[in-house]
């Protein structure tokens, strides 16, 4: 079945596009459609470890083999051909029912386009609905960073405030768009640190895994413990409660020493009294406040 076919089976609306020249390229396609490359979605059908695979891309981008994570080959296009009832040029996304890996920044253009089977016609159609089309056909979709990483994609993460070593590691290691999800919520460091956390313990971050932790976690202990727990259980800890100010009238009624060695004007008694405020919040505690509590307290 031809793709605008498929789109009007679905109830979705799309403009329908002739054009003069047939184009097999996506610079010549974007020409021909009045758009930009990126916003051309193109189709792969790759073999890895001996399954195949449909992937989906914007026309300026090529696989990353290192984030596909598995060396592949591409399909010749004979083969390509008999799987998918289409030449080569004219495959469209819903030509297979393999497993399809879609590049994330397909969903980042207002609009995309694609061959509705034929060097010649294509559709244009927003960028959500394309995205809903993918979700009510057959075949399993997974959304992920499956692009070669630009100086465009490490441009935009230095933009929110991190070096470039900073920025190649979120990018490279395809954390490039939970980033910017999180960034402006709870500043980029913040962010940084939590997905630095979840590649230690080589877990895959989830946005909703990430917003609890970074709303539950007080220090950057707390948040490597946390995800401790979500590489050995596959949980995340229950919630510690704990009072503050309590702890820290525990600890200064537990260690009257410490308190004259402080009021004699010794520094390394402050550092004492916060590492025990860090043992018995089991780290969660913020150093930042505990530290200002315990000079209001001791003074």
């Amino acid at each position: 079945m031809k793709a605008d076919e498929k789109l009007s089976e679905f109830g979705l609306s799309f403009e329908e596009v002739v054009q003069e020249n047939p184009t097999k390229s996506c610079d010549d396609a974007a020409k021909e459609r009045g758009l930009e490359t990126k916003q051309i979605v193109k189709s792969l059908i790759i073999e890895s470890e001996g399954e195949k695979f449909h992937v989906l891309l914007p026309g300026d981008r090529t696989l990353s083999e290192k984030k596909f994570g598995s060396e592949y080959r591409m399909i010749p296009p004979e083969e390509s051909e008999e799987i998918t009832g289409f030449e080569s040029g004219t495959v469209h996304p819903f030509s297979t029912e393999l497993k399809h890996f879609v590049d994330e920044r397909i969903f980042e253009n207002d609009k995309v386009s694609h061959t509705v089977g034929e060097t010649q016609r294509a559709v244009i159609i927003e960028s959500e609905k394309f995205r809903e089309a993918l979700e009510k056909s057959d075949f399993e979709v997974e959304i992920c960073d499956v692009a070669v990483s630009t100086e465009e994609d490490y441009s935009k993460i230095e933009m929110r405030g991190l070096d470039e070593e900073s920025a190649k590691f979120v990018v490279n290691k395809g954390f490039r768009k939970i980033f910017l999800e999180l960034n402006e919520d709870y500043g980029s460091e913040r962010v940084l640190t939590l997905l630095k956390a979840f590649n230690r313990e080589k877990v895959i971050p989830e946005f909703e895994v990430c917003e609890e932790v970074l709303e539950r976690a007080e220090s950057q202990t707390h948040i490597q413990r946390m995800l401790e727990s979500l590489s050995e259980n596959s949980k995340l800890p229950e919630e510690e409660i704990f009072n503050l100010e309590e702890e820290i009238t525990v600890v200064i009624e537990e260690n009257p020493e410490a308190v004259e060695d402080f009021r004699e004007g010794r520094d390394s008694a402050l550092n004492f009294f916060i590492g025990k405020i860090m043992e018995k919040t089991n780290g969660k505690a913020d150093p930042g406040k505990a530290r200002a509590k315990l000079v209001e307290e001791l003074s």
